[in-house]
């Protein structure tokens, strides 16, 4: 690079400060005409924001703005986490789903900018919609002086206004702007004094990113959009984020009432069952996600195991799921429209279900009219089988592996779901916990103690994967008797237990990186007796 392409007057990043934001501050005090004039010098503009054009970049345009790689890598949700394309690195270091961030963002705080002198790259968090100092909206437009934000300025605020403008709307709770701050404090390191709002200790000393995905999953929890994963967050508007944010804060604050009174508004009375409430969907979903990843979402968990003890203690409406008949129906039938209405599903999703045969069905004939009436014995089941699902990210986070792998054991046939995409059309993917935790039990049964130290699955992947080694090959080596399965430590969790002899490792795959087919007949002595999950 020549010495004319790098900026003249250099400065140090601000510690939260975002990597457009720098780059405008940077503009300004060289007075460039266009922030874009590092940019084009490395062959990036604003017009692409893709992440892995930028990312590959960056060792250029850290040279040209005369600063350490790192100090400008942190500045933007670029660093993908060990390989993972779906986890980006935070400030700390902390890894959250990218789906979180929205980046790049151009609503700003006008205050805050004016205030401290650069643009925040908290304001990249999908979450944060509001200031969590001055509680207002986020802008990108100016309704007095007429000017919109745009990346190409030179001055941190796009306003023009001699006095910095509050963003319209700033209509929400105390609650609401409590939890931005809680957030604030937990991304950008502020101070903000959180007493007054009431939040649980486990949620005050918790990561980033468990409050983050305790925001997304009280938020889902009550809306169909979004996901505890930040994945449906892609297609959810910025008026249904800020109403799951609400919810969620409302949920967090003043507890443990706050999270009761959150529980209230999930528990719907019905007209169809003898007017008897039961859990609806989304709570029967919260619970059973709280329950089984109890040490990702222990705040949640815990506000269950409040409400519980106010059931038990006669104080709490005692909430159950039956079926019960209405007056005049049939005693073993329901139609569908009550099925569809009880598990709260589609048309197209009960179709599914009977396609699949996870529901029993008597055709009527009426005329020119076709009743399906569904037995109660198998609504009750699905139900069984219904709390007990669970989604590819928990079942992924339940194995220990990434969701890749998952899917290729599924393809492999060691694990089968109860619904997915290629299976009966349904676009989530659920998985029978119970199924899991036995294909879990069944490697441990077969899993022996050896007095040689292992060497971890996933380790012995990493090792030879170039030699065409992966988990489905692993346990297809395994079930035939190739590779005998042992245990690396029982405090592990998923396939992070096991492990392989690294010496029959060396022996399978030699230095010309395919397996030595003759040394399997040294190891084929024992059948594990594996079999499909």
């Amino acid at each position: 690079m020549n010495r004319s392409e790098a900026v003249p007057i250099i400065s140090s990043p601000i510690k939260d400060e975002s990597l457009i934001g720098y780059l405008i501050r940077i503009a300004g005090l060289n007075a460039y005409e266009s922030s874009a004039w590092p940019l084009r010098h490395v062959g990036l503009s604003y017009a692409k924001t893709k992440a892995s054009t930028w990312r590959s970049k960056l060792p250029e345009l850290a040279s040209i703005l005369g600063q350490p790689l790192e100090a400008i890598s942190n500045l933007a949700p670029l660093n993908t986490f060990e390989g993972n394309h779906s986890k980006v690195t935070l400030l700390n270091g902390e890894a959250v789903s990218r789906y979180f961030l929205k980046w790049p963002t151009k609503a700003i705080c006008s205050l805050c900018a004016r205030e401290n002198g650069y643009l925040s790259s908290l304001w990249d968090l999908r979450f944060v919609t509001h200031c969590p100092r001055h509680g207002c909206k986020l802008r990108d437009a100016c309704s007095e002086c007429g000017k919109v934000v745009r990346f190409y300025r030179t001055s941190i605020d796009f306003c023009e206004c001699l006095s910095a403008k509050a963003g319209g709307d700033s209509s929400i709770s105390e609650a609401h702007i409590g939890l931005l701050r809680l957030l604030s404090n937990k991304y950008s390191g502020t101070k903000f004094d959180l007493a007054r709002f009431g939040f649980p200790e486990l949620i005050q000393r918790a990561s980033c990113r468990e409050v983050l995905e305790t925001i997304a999953l009280l938020g889902t929890s009550l809306h169909r959009e979004g996901d505890p994963d930040g994945r449906g967050y892609l297609r959810v508007s910025e008026a249904n984020t800020i109403i799951h944010v609400s919810d969620a804060a409302g949920a967090l604050a003043n507890w443990p009432e706050g999270f009761i009174r959150f529980i209230g508004k999930m528990i719907a009375p019905t007209d169809w069952y003898l007017e008897n409430e039961f859990f609806a969907f989304g709570l029967e979903r919260l619970y059973r996600t709280c329950s089984t990843q109890k040490e990702r979402f222990p705040t949640v968990y815990e506000g269950f195991e409040a409400y519980l003890r106010l059931v038990s203690e006669g104080r709490a409406p005692y909430i159950h799921n039956t079926v019960v008949p209405s007056p005049g129906r049939h005693q073993w039938l329901v139609s569908s429209s009550d099925a569809r209405n009880w598990l709260k599903v589609s048309r197209a999703g009960i179709d599914r279900l009977i396609r699949k045969g996870l529901l029993q069905t008597i055709t009527i004939r009426r005329g020119r009219r076709v009743d399906r009436l569904v037995t109660h014995e198998s609504l009750e089941a699905y139900n069984d089988l219904k709390k007990r699902l669970i989604g590819i990210g928990a079942a992924a986070y339940m194995l220990s592996i990434s969701l890749y792998t998952l899917k290729e054991l599924v393809r492999a046939g060691f694990v089968t779901p109860v619904h997915s995409p290629d299976l009966d059309g349904n676009h989530c993917w659920r998985f029978d916990q119970k199924v899991l935790e036995g294909f879990l039990y069944e490697l441990e049964v077969h899993a022996d103690i050896s007095k040689i130290r292992p060497v971890q699955l996933i380790a012995a992947v990493k090792k030879y994967n170039k030699q065409g080694l992966s988990y489905v090959r692993l346990l297809e080596m395994i079930r035939e008797g190739e590779v005998e399965l042992l245990m690396y430590s029982q405090t592990e969790r998923g396939f992070l237990k096991f492990g392989v002899d690294p010496e029959v490792l060396h022996k399978l795959f030699n230095d010309e990186g395919g397996l030595g087919r003759a040394n399997l007949t040294t190891v084929r002595q024992r059948r594990t007796g594996l079999v499909n999950g």
